[in-house]
This record gives C-alpha cells, sequence and structure tokens, in this order.
C-alpha cells in the first residue's frame, strides 16, 4: 500500500512529525537506515523512489509503507550478508500498525485483518501437516495389530495341527501369551485414541480453512472499499478539486516544496484518470515544469499497467493543450522515462498494454499507426545498452506487427538504430524485421547520413563481441561494396582516436576478424583498394581505412 494520508492525525501534525506514533516508527527506520552507511538520495536512487519519499518516511512525517520497510530490509540483509533478527522485523510491523490505528483506522482494521489471515493460513498449514502424520502413525499402528492377531492366529493352527487324533476328547488351544495379548490391547487403545486425536484435529483444520475463506473475502472487500474511497493502494486522497487549490495556496505563499512533495504524492496515489487530469490543469496552466514532475514520477513509481493506462489516456484526452507542450510529448516523456528506469521485461509489457505509436502535429496531435514516437521508439532513445535492447526484444514475439514496424520505423529516422538492432534482430530470430534493416541498409549505405549516424554514442558502447556479430550478418546481406562502405564510415567515427591511439579501443580489429574469419578479407582488402571505391568527397576516408588496415596486419604479425 502507499503511503498514508491520515484521517484521525491532522495532515499539519504529521507534516511537523508531531504525531508519537509515525514518529516512533520514523525514528526506527533511520536507526536500520543508517547501518547502510549511504545517503537518502543515494538510497532513492538505488530503490527507484523519490526521495522525498524516502526522507519524509524517516523523519516520520509519513507512514512507510509494508514495501518500504521490506525493501530496506533487504538492502540491510545484503549490505552485511546477515539476516535481520525476527524481533526487529517484528518490532517495525507493530509500530507501524500503531502508526496506522492513529492516522487511518481503515488501513490498520485492513492491515489487522491480513494479519489474522496470515495466522489462521499458518494455523492451517500445520494442522495438515499434524493431520497427515496421524494418518501415517494410525496406519502404521494397524498394520502392527493386525499382524500380531494373524501371528497368535498361527500360534493356535500350528498347535492344533501337533496334536495327535482323540476324537473322543474336545482339544483347547493354547491360550496366549500375557505379553502378546498386552500388546494387542494396547495397540488397539492406541489406535482408538489415534482415531478420536484425528477426528479433532480434522475438525479444527476444517474450521481453520473456513475461517481463512471468510478473512481472505472480508480482505477483498475492505480493499476495494478502500480503494474506492481512497485511490490507488488504500492511501486517503484528497479530492482532484481540493488539491489543486491546496496547490494554488502553496505556490501562493512561496511553499514551494510543500507543493512539489504533494505533487509526488499525487502520482503515487492517484488514480489514473484523475492523475490524467491533474495533468490537463497544469497544462492548461502553462506550468510545464511541474507537469513533467508528475509524468516522471507516474513512469518511476507506478506499476507498468497503470502506466500504459495513464499514457492511453493522456493521448486520448480532448483538451487543448498549450501550444509548447502538447499531449503527445506528455506521451513520449512518460515512454522516455519509463524505458530509462523500468526493468527490460516491464518495457516489454508496456509494450504489449500501449502499442500505439504518436506523433505531434501542428495544432494538436495525431495518433497513427506506425511512427518514431513509441515505447520502442523511445527504448532505443533510451540511455539502455544494446544488451538491454536485446533483453527487451527476447521478450516481445518476433511475429509481433506493431513492434517490427515501430523498430523499423525508428531506425528509418535514426540510421545508427540500423546498425545496432541488426545483430539484435539476428540473434532472436526477428527475420522480417532483419530483412528489412538489411534492405534499407544496402540502400543507403553510400548516403551522407549513415556517415553522420556512425558518430552516434550508442555505436561507441558496442562491444567487440556485438561488432563481430554485426559483421557476420552484413557479410551475409551487403554487397562487398557496402562492407567497404560500412569499415570506412567506422573509421571516419573513430577518426580521432586512430590519429592519437591507434586501433586500440576502436571497434576494426573485431570487424576485421570476422571479414577474416568468414574469408571475406582478401576480397575486402583489394576493393578497398581500388578506385571504385574512392569517392571524390571520401579520399580522407579512404585513406583512414587503408593506413586502419595497414596497422591491423602489423599487428597481427
Amino acid at each position: 500500500m502507499n503511503d498514508v494520508t491520515p484521517a484521525s492525525g491532522n495532515s499539519g501534525e504529521l507534516e511537523r512529525g508531531e504525531i508519537p506514533q509515525v514518529a516512533a516508527l520514523g525514528k526506527a527506520l533511520t536507526t536500520l537506515f543508517n547501518t547502510l552507511h549511504m545517503s537518502q538520495n543515494a538510497y532513492a536512487v538505488r530503490v527507484s523512489l523519490d526521495k522525498s519519499v524516502v526522507s519524509r518516511s524517516l523523519r516520520g512525517r509519513r507512514v512507510a509503507t509494508q514495501d518500504f520497510i521490506d525493501r530496506l530490509v533487504r538492502e540491510v540483509e545484503v549490505r552485511h550478508d546477515t539476516s535481520v533478527q525476527p524481533e526487529v522485523r517484528a518490532n517495525l510491523h507493530q509500530l507501524r500498525l500503531a502508526a496506522l490505528q492513529v492516522c487511518d483506522p481503515a488501513v490498520y482494521e485492513l492491515e489487522s485483518v491480513r494479519d489474522e489471515m496470515e495466522r489462521m493460513q499458518r494455523k492451517a498449514a500445520t494442522l495438515a501437516r499434524h493431520q497427515e502424520a496421524l494418518h501415517d502413525l494410525l496406519g502404521k499402528r494397524e498394520a502392527e495389530i493386525y499382524h500380531l492377531h494373524a501371528e497368535l492366529e498361527q500360534v493356535r493352527q500350528d498347535w492344533i495341527a501337533d496334536q495327535p487324533p482323540t476324537p473322543d476328547t474336545d482339544v483347547e488351544p493354547p491360550v496366549p501369551q500375557p505379553q502378546r495379548s498386552a500388546d494387542t490391547d494396547g495397540r488397539a487403545e492406541e489406535i482408538a485414541r489415534l482415531k478420536a486425536e484425528l477426528a479433532e484435529v480434522t475438525a479444527q483444520r476444517a474450521e481453520a480453512e473456513r475461517r481463512c475463506a471468510h478473512l481472505e473475502s472480508r480482505v477483498r472487500d475492505m480493499e476495494e472499499e478502500l480503494a474506492a474511497r481512497s485511490g490507488e493502494g488504500g492511501s486517503v486522497a484528497l479530492p482532484l478539486a481540493a488539491r489543486q487549490d491546496q496547490l494554488m495556496t502553496y505556490w501562493e505563499n512561496g511553499r514551494n516544496n510543500e507543493a512539489a512533495r504533494e505533487l509526488t504524492e499525487a502520482a503515487l496515489t492517484l488514480p489514473v484518470e484523475e492523475l490524467s487530469d491533474l495533468v490537463a490543469w497544469l497544462d492548461h496552466r502553462e506550468d510545464r515544469q511541474h507537469g513533467d514532475h508528475v509524468v516522471r514520477n507516474v513512469a518511476r513509481v507506478r506499476d507498468v499497467d497503470d502506466v500504459a493506462a495513464f499514457g492511453r489516456q493522456t493521448l486520448h484526452r480532448q483538451w487543448t493543450p498549450s501550444s509548447f507542450h502538447t499531449a503527445a510529448e506528455r506521451a513520449e516523456l512518460l515512454a522516455a522515462e519509463a524505458c530509462r528506469v523500468m526493468p527490460p521485461r516491464d518495457i516489454a509489457r508496456l509494450h504489449v498494454l500501449w502499442p500505439d505509436s504518436w506523433e505531434t502535429a501542428e495544432g494538436g496531435f495525431r495518433l497513427r499507426a506506425r511512427g518514431p514516437q513509441s515505447v520502442l521508439a523511445a527504448l532505443l532513445e533510451s540511455p539502455r545498452s544494446q544488451s538491454e535492447v536485446a533483453q527487451v526484444l527476447a521478450l516481445i514475439p518476433p511475429d509481433d506487427v506493431t513492434a517490427v514496424e515501430n523498430l523499423h520505423a525508428s531506425a528509418t529516422h535514426r540510421d545508427a538504430y540500423v546498425l545496432t538492432l541488426i545483430p539484435v534482430a539476428s540473434e532472436y530470430r526477428w527475420q522480417q524485421l532483419l530483412a528489412l534493416l538489411v534492405t534499407d541498409l544496402a540502400k543507403r549505405v553510400r548516403m551522407p547520413g549513415l556517415w553522420l549516424s556512425l558518430h552516434d554514442e550508442r555505436l561507441g558502447g558496442m562491444t567487440d563481441a556485438e561488432w563481430r556479430a554485426l559483421t557476420g550478418v552484413l557479410i551475409d546481406g551487403l554487397s562487398l561494396e557496402g562492407l567497404v562502405a560500412v569499415f570506412t564510415a567506422v573509421c571516419k567515427a573513430y577518426q580521432h582516436s586512430l590519429m592519437n591511439a591507434g586501433l586500440v579501443g576502436t571497434p576494426l580489429p573485431a570487424i576485421l576478424q570476422e571479414l577474416r574469419a568468414r574469408s571475406t578479407l582478401s576480397d575486402f582488402t583489394k576493393l578497398l583498394g581500388s578506385r571504385w571505391a574512392l569517392l571524390p568527397e571520401r579520399r580522407k576516408e579512404r585513406n583512414l581505412a587503408r593506413s586502419a588496415l595497414v596497422a591491423w596486419r602489423k599487428s597481427q604479425g
């Protein structure tokens, strides 16, 4: 659940740290946090939370969420490579319940019912194990008494068989030995006791499971009621109009820090539709800075379903944004921030939930089936590494038409993306995308735009293995003339390094090694030295490429 705004405790008292129960929780959390020996800002970055959330939770200005507490405990355990003592966990839990009881009785009741439900679940599990053990023990005892009876009966039969025939005399079978009789009677009593205990445990388990089902239903009902009353996660949310009035009051009185906290709280707690209304209101005020603040926080702190819903709502709204900041730009900002902070699995899911692409247009925006502006386009624009881009694509089916269209359109607008996407598409068998990219590269390999795009910083982040993979695909998909043009362009991109440090730190050795491994180096060398490869405006680049080839051959001995 998200941070809780007080119901019983006054919000001003809470912000000033005047509610003892909340202050006690904050003090305990601060004591635990201090064992990490790091700043609050650094910790906020580590756990992907807004720094104000971390600060207010530790200072007792906010009732920390259970997730906040659990994450802090995990970080401490990792830092010290040991488990936090159960007593510390239990104390934090009790302090949080005490704070909730004062600040929001409804949330406190929900947490209490959840605790009871968990206790009943543990009790039911224990009784189930007890029941299973009794079944096993009862089976063993019944088998033992069966064998004893069979043994006694065999003794009688053997004795009768050994007696001489005496038709006129009744034969009395032997009397059972006292010890065996006592064993039989004792086991019979134990079996009766076990059956009675089993019946009692079975009844207790049935009652515990019935109670669990009742509590689970009650928890679901309480969560629905709390969500309807307070928005996301059960925290108490101000009505939007009241929140807007409060923000205006803060800004008019110069209380900008409190306004920023209020906007952060809104991004954490408001339902998606109200969040969209809030951003629209900020746009009407031409308050781009605070609108961006809300959008970025939505991407950072809300789950992927909420981010997708907020993006769709933002694009499909019918408001008239300011001329400086359109709804499409808001959506682009949301996608860009999400692709910057979300793990690859969430980015892949965001693409599935929010597959539309959009573009700005004079006086507004319009949606279109394909284009450079999409979740996957934002991923390519983000500072994520090529391996992280590959992780996202590995989670998307290669026959996803929308993904292929958006990625191809993005590569069409940025030539460098053609080169970064080709090895990824090859590795994960995106055959349709790979064919489109290689075809585009073959058409544009001699165009000036490609030369400029090779200066893109993403290419500079590729590893030797990634360059070899790219070269291998290009050998299969391009003509020899195209390979020469690509190699020359790479030399141009790394001209400064070549002049100062030689081949060190450049991908040229990896490219040439792959050419040699694929038995293409000899023909490549001949073409690189021919006049065909010399374009009037590329004389310096060709000479640079020849010098790089000579230097590599010398390094190979």
